[in-house]
């Protein structure tokens, strides 16, 4: 590539032709070689060729963006006496481009915003000129359209500009002198707007309309401004509205032009600046004439509007936005409504929360036949928040008042909650049955408010439509929506109810058990399914209600809903195993039929596995051998099948994680040891009675499928549940375990293994017999660790990172639970920690947290061992410049501070070396790196040692010490 500094410009512009109009290979090359050209000095001279006559508008664009780059980067490259010129060579070019192409005029107003930012202290009545200028019409040649787009363009380029061109300023001086010019930049767009209220508006009046409103909205958004003096461009925008949307509804036409829907919705959006700042709270006064302001002039909108199917949702979904964003943000000024003996204060809570109860109650499914509900769920939840945290006294007077408002809410959630039904199902996409879901779940958590409100007196509100909905499907068979609503809204409330509750959700049970499901849409069914689910605790103490909840669940087994029958079906064995003992049977039975039809899920039946061995374990033990050869012995047989054949295909491997998911899910849950005051010492777990037969599968396993981590996961998560499951009833089965593992590890050593000796490890160390066995486990998974990290090259290690990962996060969990393994003087803990040294080095996350734990830990326990303490007296300044090395500029700077934990250990156990060991790594010149001083490295290592105890400023001085290592201090943030 040519050297820029040499280019000629018939060069350039060969290469601003190519960037612009070839593929994405050539640009990359391109704009790296462009990029370097706009930040050279010669930039500032072909910047202004480029935009000659005569150039295509690719050249003349890239002339553009040139050029404002240079002002708001290279600033410092214009001498003060060269900067009048550069302002008229702006200003005259912007007449050149007057006409167009708006693309390179709009670049070119940016420049000029940049050039008056800059400019400010120099050029105090700047933007005075400005607008002055272009009022007045004083550009030659140019229209009056023109020069109001210029104006405007340039006007809403200032603040923007403040906000990203490199300055030695603070950016707070510049906001603050730019915002002494929001009442002359306000004034001049409301003049503005007025002059057009009277007039008819074409498209290029819409346009400019917009634009300057956008301009209002850009200046109050990065300027601000108080409230007190915007009431009067409110007065104007909320006019501008009325007029986009009134003449369109009274001349039949209904709908808004999308000229007349921009501009509009332009006008709420700066509204919603102006009364959400950041202040605006000091002024409640204003707060509420503004507020006022907007109910006068949009409650008759919304209520025109308060249709499904609306040609004019846009402005709607803004206008309640508005009202949203007013209330939340004054929701101190808006509750003082609730007890004020202010009529008009009084008026505007009245008047606010029917609006927002309005929304929230939009005809229509949202989100395909309305789009506004959605944004007033937030609203239940904040008045809910605010009102318990008032005081006492203020706070029930509050309560009361807000009661009837949560009961009338409650009836408008279960109507919004309706599923679309078949009629209008068509209408629907992808997208939209997932929002629906979503919103659905928002609905979901507003019904606990209303609980939170309401407490009990919910349920009979939710009762009184069960019942309705039950007689409008009596009298509409096709009607299913409601009564799924209604039992939606039963299920969302459930987990605040205990089996004391006698009334209203033994009437539910009843609904449940008798609605014809087979004659009704079957989402009716999946609902019902989940409701179930939800009740098991209050089942558990009802279990009069489990037979009826059985057939149910049941049903839905063998329907397109196996999914939630399987959900529920786990709630309910988990909840209330014991009182399913009586219905164990036919229940398994039940099951295994549904497995042997092949038609649910894989997902669905390694779910339902759960519920089996829930149900196996409440068997006569003489019986679940017969059960476990039914419904286990098809996994294992399926499993054996594949690891002879010896075929390791993308199916076999589908087949082969589904089954052992299925037996992991059953380990979890089998355990026949259902009372530990009951437990019969000679009763062995028909956990062990598998796993006895079928080890030999799961070393085949291990072996076949070396190479795919997913089915190691998989295989080993299935014994690590068994493991878990079943504590010191494993015992029998652990030396057959140890040898699985250690076959394992010489066959590949990686992160399953590892985690599942951790297991092993943890559990079983501290049974005295078993201690032998498990002291073995542990060299075996340190030296296989070893012989891999050492057969890795070290540049290859992030190859390898879960597993280093893994290997060190499973020693931290032993060392910290069983300490005693530290008491073994075999282990190579020098080695132990120059790897953890290199997985701190590592770009990954997971090492660098897991090998920081590991020895912080290590650190923390090496003084109860003199066979540490050596090793940590021979190793601290190595593990020390390690943590310096990855501060200083190898590791990410937002994983820096994990690395306090390491500092703060060492000088917890090894104060006075420690202040020697960091004082030696630091004075070496240069390091970290050579972009700190050996001042600002004094300080630091001074600051670090005398921390002791607060991690968090020890994060803050590490966090510092790698800004200034890595040369980013000087990079200026913008001060908001």
């Amino acid at each position: 590539m040519e050297n820029v500094e040499t280019i000629d410009i018939a060069r350039l512009e060969e290469a601003v032709v190519v960037f612009y109009r070839s593929n994405s290979q050539d640009q990359a090359i391109t704009h790296e070689w462009l990029t370097k050209a706009e930040a050279s000095p010669q930039a500032w001279q072909f910047a202004w060729q480029l935009m000659q006559l005569g150039k295509s508008q690719e050249v003349q664009f890239f002339g553009a963006i040139t050029l404002h780059s240079k002002l708001m980067k290279y600033w410092h490259e214009v001498p003060p006496e060269n900067r009048e010129e550069l302002k008229q060579k702006i200003l005259e070019t912007i007449v050149q481009f007057a006409a167009g192409p708006k693309l390179v005029l709009n670049r070119l107003c940016l420049s000029l915003s940049a050039y008056i930012v800059h400019m400010l202290e120099e050029w105090p009545c700047a933007i005075d000129e400005v607008i002055e200028t272009f009022q007045s019409q004083r550009m030659p040649n140019v229209s009056a359209d023109a020069q109001l787009w210029i104006m405007l363009e340039v006007l809403m380029g200032i603040p923007e500009e403040a906000q990203v061109i490199h300055t030695s300023v603070k950016r707070v001086t510049l906001r603050g002198e730019i915002g002494k010019r929001v009442p002359l930049v306000l004034q001049t767009i409301e003049t503005f707007l007025k002059q057009q209220m009277g007039n008819e508006w074409d498209s290029e009046a819409y346009s400019n309309m917009t634009r300057a409103v956008k301009c209002v909205n850009v200046w109050i958004r990065n300027i601000g401004y108080c409230i007190e003096g915007c009431v009067s461009i409110c007065a104007v925008l909320l006019e501008v509205v009325k007029k986009c949307y009134w003449p369109c509804i009274r001349s039949g036409v209904g709908c808004m032009s999308a000229d007349e829907n921009e501009l509009a919705e332009t006008c709420l959006s700066a509204m919603v600046s102006i009364i959400v700042q950041p202040d605006c709270h000091n002024y409640p006064k204003t707060a509420a004439v503004l507020i006022k302001m907007f109910l006068d002039s949009l409650c008759d909108i919304t209520q025109v509007e308060w249709k499904r199917d609306n040609d004019n949702e846009d402005i709607i979904v803004h206008i309640y936005m508005l009202f949203v964003a007013a209330v939340e943000r004054h929701s101190g000024l808006f509750l003082s409504g609730i007890t004020t003996t202010d009529p008009e204060l009084s008026a505007i809570w009245s008047r606010m929360v029917h609006e927002i109860l309005q929304c929230t109650d939009k005809p229509g499914i949202y989100p395909v036949e309305e789009s506004c509900s959605t944004m007033a769920l937030a609203f239940w939840y904040m008045l809910q928040g605010d009102v318990f945290a008032m005081p006492d006294e203020q706070k029930h007077k509050c309560w009361e008042h807000i009661k009837p408002l949560y009961a009338h809410l409650t009836t408008v959630l279960v109507r919004k909650s309706e599923q679309p039904d078949e009629s209008s199902i068509d209408k629907w996409n992808s997208d939209d049955l997932e929002c629906f879901r979503c919103y659905r779940q928002d609905i979901s958590d507003t019904f606990m408010y209303c609980y939170d409100v309401l407490g009990d007196y919910i349920l009979e509100i939710l009762a009184a439509m069960l019942d309705e909905a039950i007689v409008e499907l009596q009298a509409h068979p096709t009607h299913w929506t409601k009564l799924e609503a209604c039992i939606y809204s039963f299920q969302s409330v459930a987990e605040h109810f205990g089996g004391e509750e006698s009334r209203q959700i033994p009437k539910l049970m009843r609904v449940l058990s008798e609605i014809p499901y087979e004659k009704l849409n079957v989402k009716l069914l999946g609902t019902a399914l989940e409701t179930i689910g939800s009740y098991c605790s209050w089942l558990m103490d009802n279990p009069s209600y489990i037979p009826p909840a059985i057939d149910l669940l049941l049903r839905g087994l063998n329907s397109t809903m196996s999914a939630q029958a399987t959900l529920g079906l786990k709630e309910l064995c988990r909840d209330c195993q014991m009182q399913l003992k009586p219905y164990a049977e036919p229940l398994l039975d039940a099951c295994q039929a549904t497995l042997v039809t092949g038609r649910m899920k894989n997902s669905d039946s390694v779910r339902l596995m759960f519920s089996i061995g829930k149900l196996m374990s409440l068997l006569p033990p003489e019986q679940i051998p017969k059960y476990l050869d039914i419904i286990v012995s098809p996994c294992f047989e399926e499993l054996q099948s594949i690891c002879q054949a010896g075929t390791t295909t993308p199916a076999a491997r589908i087949r082969t994680i589904f089954r052992l998911n299925m037996i992991s899910t059953l380990f979890s849950s089998l355990n026949t040891d259902l009372d530990d005051e009951l437990k019969d010492a000679h009763n062995v777990q028909p956990v062990l009675l598998v796993m006895e037969k079928t080890m030999p599968i799961f070393r085949r396993i291990a072996e076949v499928w070396v190479e795919e981590i997913d089915v190691l996961e998989a295989a080993c998560s299935a014994l690590k549940h068994a493991i878990v499951n079943l504590r010191s009833s494993f015992k029998p089965m652990l030396q057959d375990l140890c040898y699985f593992i250690v076959a394992s590890f010489q066959t590949r050593c990686c992160a399953p293994t590892l985690d599942i000796s951790k297991t092993a490890i943890v559990i079983f160390f501290w049974e005295e017999n078993c201690k032998p066995m498990m002291q073995q486990l542990l060299l075996e998974f340190i030296q296989h660790s070893f012989k891999l990290f050492e057969n890795t090259p070290q540049q290859n290690f992030s190859n390898i990172s879960d597993t280093m990962e893994m290997f060190f996060s499973c020693l931290t969990q032993i060392v910290k639970k069983v300490p005693q393994v530290l008491e073994d003087k075999t282990i190579a803990y020098d080695r132990l920690i120059y790897y953890a040294q290199r997985a701190m080095l590592l770009p990954e996350n997971g090492p660098i947290r897991a090998s920081t734990q590991f020895v912080t830990q290590f650190v923390m326990q090496s003084r109860n061992h003199e066979h540490m303490t050596e090793v940590m007296l021979a190793s601290g300044e190595q593990i020390i410049q390690t943590a310096m090395i990855c501060v200083g500029y190898m590791t990410p700077r937002q994983q820096v501070e994990k690395f306090a934990d390491v500092f703060l250990s060492i000088n917890k156990k090894y104060p006075a070396e420690m202040a020697v060991w960091l004082k030696n790594v630091m004075s070496v010149p240069n390091f970290p790196t050579e972009l700190i001083s050996e001042a600002e490295k004094l300080r630091y290592v001074s600051l670090i040692i005398k921390i002791k105890v607060n991690k968090r400023l020890l994060q803050q001085h590490l966090g510092e010490l790698a800004v200034k290592t890595r040369g980013l201090v000087a990079i200026q943030s913008p001060v908001n």
